[in-house]
This record gives structure tokens, C-alpha cells and sequence, in this order.
């Protein structure tokens, strides 16, 4: 009797989406307190361009994206920790 392969739990991890995600919008509104706000247009642009992940929810419109993940995004981007352009070395 065949058995199922077992899982692999980074795999799994990485297939579940975050409990925190939000819009572009919202995105901007949590970056806006920082000494260096940007608009959701460069957040999304920067983003994109270094090929973080990005979730689709069923049933809504849109991109949607880890808070976490954005905010740690944009603090990498302004102590320069990431290129001005967003991409990766």
C-alpha cells in the first residue's frame, strides 16, 4: 500500500499565506509614521523589483503583502542595506 511522501515543513510554511496581510495602501499608511515615508506606487515598484513575495486572496482583488515583510523591506531599503533601486546584489 503506497504512503504519502512526508512534507516538508519549509515548504509548507512558505505555501500558507501570513496572518497579517494588507493592501499597497495600508502598506503606505504603516510606512507614513517613519522619517522616510513612501507612496504605495515606489513601496510596490521597490518591492517587486527584489522579488519579495507577494499573496493573491480568493475572492478579492488586488496584491496583497506581509506588513511584516514591508516594514522590514523599508527599513533594509533606508539604512542602506539594499540598493536604492530595491534589487538584490
Amino acid at each position: 500500500m503506497p504512503t504519502d511522501p512526508p512534507r516538508c515543513a519549509t515548504a509548507a510554511f512558505y505555501r500558507t499565506p501570513p496572518d497579517d496581510l494588507i493592501t499597497w495602501n495600508q502598506a503606505e499608511a504603516a510606512v507614513a509614521t517613519s522619517p522616510s515615508p513612501m507612496s504605495a506606487r515606489d513601496l510596490r515598484r521597490k518591492y517587486k523589483a527584489a522579488d519579495r513575495p507577494l499573496w493573491r486572496v480568493y475572492g478579492a482583488r488586488g496584491e496583497y503583502v506581509s506588513r511584516s515583510a514591508v516594514l522590514e523591506f523599508h527599513r533594509d531599503l533606508v539604512n542602506g542595506w539594499i540598493p536604492k533601486n530595491g534589487r538584490r546584489a
